[in-house]
């Protein structure tokens, strides 16, 4: 009786199996991966398998809202009667879904992929006849953006003993970027990072720079796509004045110079005063001489000089 229990078993399930009869309890809907990565730009396909049953009416995709809390956004969906697909407004152009029903597939299609699109997808089957089983699944689309090209800057002055800092920023990239330096002597020759630099978030902070400091900075953004770089010319030069330094040198040296001047003019015509008073005391004194000779008066002078 044993044997004759166990036989009629294994034919039944022999016999289920043949049949294609299912023995599970319902619907089971399924999306192979949680999270789906793919590049900005790019097409994607985001796989959804169930249960093939005879009683689907309809298999639709729909996403998050844009505001939460809000009605889910519907994709596109499939219709057993007559077979009609729908995309609906949003996705016009750029969604489809690829329906097998003897196979169980409902893949939905999304071309030319933007930041946007960044959000849970949800596939559903509707069965009037199904209410045990999961009916619908989940998955999250994470687009991708490749870093920008970076912007490199000097923050600071570029002299000796000074502190400054190299930036470095990818204006787009998601996942967010990393950013890495990398120096190069004069000769563009590789050489490790000062001792005391420091990096981050794309920040080089380089203290008590010299003239051994000068050279190229190439700074390299990336994430999981792909990277892009930029590069900084550090040339560093001894202290230079300012300008209202300058200026002040300048104007103490005209002033001094003018001062000077002065004093030139002042000594030259205290030396030509004195020069003429010298020589006004020795025409007075020779005439006085020569009055005193020929007797004559001051004023005759000249005819004494005729009569001498």
């Amino acid at each position: 009786v044993t044997f004759t229990l166990r036989s009629q078993l294994c034919f039944l399930v022999t016999f289920l199996c043949l049949t294609g009869v299912h023995m599970t309890s319902g619907m089971t809907v399924n999306i192979p991966d949680k999270v789906y990565k793919i590049a900005r730009g790019d097409n994607v396909v985001i796989p959804c398998t169930f249960t093939p049953s005879a009683t689907l009416s309809s298999i639709s995709w729909t996403t998050d809202p844009d505001v939460k809390d809000e009605p889910e956004i519907n994709v596109v969906g499939y219709f057993t009667t007559g077979s009609k697909t729908k995309v609906y407004n949003k996705y016009k152009g750029r969604a489809n879904i690829e329906v097998d029903l003897q196979k169980g597939t409902a893949n939905l299609q999304l071309q030319s992929v933007t930041s946007a699109d960044t959000r849970d997808y949800e596939c559903k089957v509707q069965d009037p006849d199904d209410e045990e089983g999961r009916l619908s699944d989940k998955a999250s689309l994470v687009v991708l953006v490749a870093p920008s090209q970076p912007i490199c800057n000097v923050v600071g002055k570029a002299e000796y003993f000074q502190n400054i800092e190299l930036t470095c920023r990818s204006e787009e990239g998601t996942p967010t970027p990393t950013y890495k330096w990398q120096s190069y002597n004069v000769n563009n020759v590789p050489r490790p990072l000062p001792l005391k630099a420091s990096e981050q978030n794309g920040a080089l902070s380089l203290v008590n720079i010299s003239m051994d400091t000068s050279g190229y900075y190439i700074c390299t953004s990336t994430n999981e796509i792909r990277s892009a770089k930029c590069n900084v010319t550090l040339r560093v030069d001894p202290p230079s004045l300012n300008m209202a330094s300058t200026a002040g040198i300048i104007g103490g040296v005209v002033g001094v110079a003018v001062f000077v001047g002065i004093i030139i003019c002042c000594c030259c015509y205290c030396r030509r005063r004195r020069e003429k008073a010298e020589e006004y005391a020795m025409r007075y004194m020779r005439n006085t001489s020569r009055t005193a000779r020929c007797g004559c008066p001051l004023s005759f002078i000249p005819l004494c000089s005729q009569d001498s």
